[in-house]
């Protein structure tokens, strides 16, 4: 049992932006939501995260449970925002993880073995490490004979050996909780900064002669903290290449993965197909044996087994059924569901509406808060006139209906099963099941005496 406190009250001032750093975006979600969703799939006993108070606001928000904010104001150091952490735990008898709010790439099973090691050894304070081969910037782990840390130096505080360490402190760490609160204490702002620093606390429990051990990640990524954005790109990269890799060896095919985006919420079934460049956003699940199209872009969506997107349709909140046909060049907007083998083509936009098994809208085609009833065939440059300026209304159309091209259905209006809308048509009336309408002008045909012109 552990508890956790997550520092997320810093700055970030080299993202230079009016938005904190830990809310910047990283497939799908805040940075900050990436180390809290770790963190508590571990089922710590308390979770605590100490904020600023522009990010407190918006964590508030969140849907997690057992969660509990704390602010510090001024920042004043990682040591002060621990401090501000331990104020909201009810308990120092268990261990106490510290992590920062921007190391997305941390695996839960990287954490699980430090809580190990550190009751395995014993230790008041074990360190997450990692090995690189260029340390430059980061703080060393500085060892004793019998491999425990006597310090942290920092880049711009070591001298040409400590600097030639490549072991680095990751500002992970497990701390027993009992000497926590006396030992933070004694940490001393005498520094450039005046600010007060947890990594100080390695010299002072070797110091009272307390045991303080490390561990290194297996993989050195998982401990890449983002402070501008090109570190946040280069974390995104990696993420993205980890995830299409999990999804490759669960079956899903990706031709060139390097140009694909997904969220970390996506799920993809096996023999699917993701052809580049696609974008698959939010908690957006994807079927079985599914073909998703060069250049498509699905967000908050479920598309069924067997269902193919094709290149450029971009889908929102949306729901294709099994062996549904979506593009190319197609819009689902949100609230829209196409049923079983439907088929929506190229150029056309479905807002807020239910087509049924089969239908087939195929081209040039605005459908919009209408119920489609099976096997109809919506003619291209058909509309549904939804909006009279201040209200939307419906269009209800039947089975097995023959909407002629070019056809403007003006709602709220209802169409029959079976009936025939000739092409050209405006609707305006209920159209009656297995009847014929007609809803355009009479062709007339005028002729004209064309004056011929004067030879010059």
């Amino acid at each position: 049992m552990f508890s956790a406190i997550i520092l997320a009250a810093g700055q970030g001032k080299r993202m230079r932006s009016k938005i904190p750093k830990v809310l910047h975006a990283l497939s799908g979600k805040p940075l900050l939501a990436h180390s809290i969703e770790v963190v508590i799939s571990l089922t710590p006993k308390e979770l605590v995260v100490v904020t600023s108070p522009k990010v407190s606001e918006v964590v508030s928000t969140w849907p997690y449970e057992n969660l509990k904010t704390v602010i510090q104001d001024p920042p004043a150091g990682t040591a002060d925002a621990v401090r501000c952490g331990l104020s909201a735990l009810s308990t120092l008898d268990i261990p106490v993880m510290v992590l920062p709010g921007d190391v997305p790439l941390i695996r839960a099973s990287t954490l699980k073995t430090l809580l190990s090691h550190f009751e395995d050894a014993g230790a008041a304070l074990t360190i997450l490490g990692a090995d690189v081969d260029d340390p430059f910037g980061y703080g060393r782990l500085i060892m004793d004979s019998e491999g425990r840390v006597t310090q942290i130096v920092e880049e711009r505080d070591a001298s040409e050996e400590e600097k030639a360490v490549h072991l680095i402190n990751s500002g992970i760490m497990v701390i027993r909780g009992s000497a926590l609160q006396d030992a933070l204490r004694e940490v001393a702002s005498d520094n450039a900064q005046r600010e007060f620093y947890l990594t100080d606390l390695a010299a002072i429990f070797h110091a009272k002669g307390l045991p303080v051990t490390t561990i290194k990640a297996e993989d050195p990524d998982e401990i890449l903290g983002v402070n501008d954005r090109v570190q946040l790109d280069e974390v995104q990269k990696k993420l993205l290449t980890r995830l299409i890799r999990g999804w490759q060896v669960q079956g899903v095919t990706f031709i060139l993965p390097e140009t694909c985006y997904l969220d970390t919420d996506v799920t993809i079934g096996m023999d699917t197909i993701v052809e580049p460049g696609v974008q698959l956003c939010g908690p957006t699940r994807i079927g079985e044996g599914c073909r998703i199209g060069r250049g498509a872009v699905i967000e908050n969506s479920i598309v069924e087994d067997g269902a193919e997107i094709r290149p450029y349709s971009v889908i929102e909140e949306s729901v294709i059924q099994s062996g549904a046909v979506i593009g190319p060049f197609a819009h689902l907007r949100p609230g829209s569901e196409i049923g079983e083998a439907a088929r929506v083509g190229n150029f056309v936009e479905v807002k807020k509406s239910k087509l049924a098994p089969g239908v087939k809208a195929s081209h040039l085609t605005y459908l919009g808060d209408t119920t489609i009833g099976a096997n109809t065939n919506i003619g291209a440059g058909t509309i549904t006139c939804n909006y009279d300026g201040a209200k939307k209304h419906p269009t209800h159309i039947g089975k097995e209906v023959f909407v002629g091209s070019n056809t403007a259905l003006v709602a709220p209006v209802e169409v029959g099963d079976g009936a025939i809308i000739a092409a050209g048509s405006t609707i305006t009336k209920k159209v009656p099941p297995k009847t014929l309408a007609v809803g355009r002008a009479r062709q007339q045909i005028i002729y004209r005496k064309i004056k011929r012109r004067e030879e010059p």
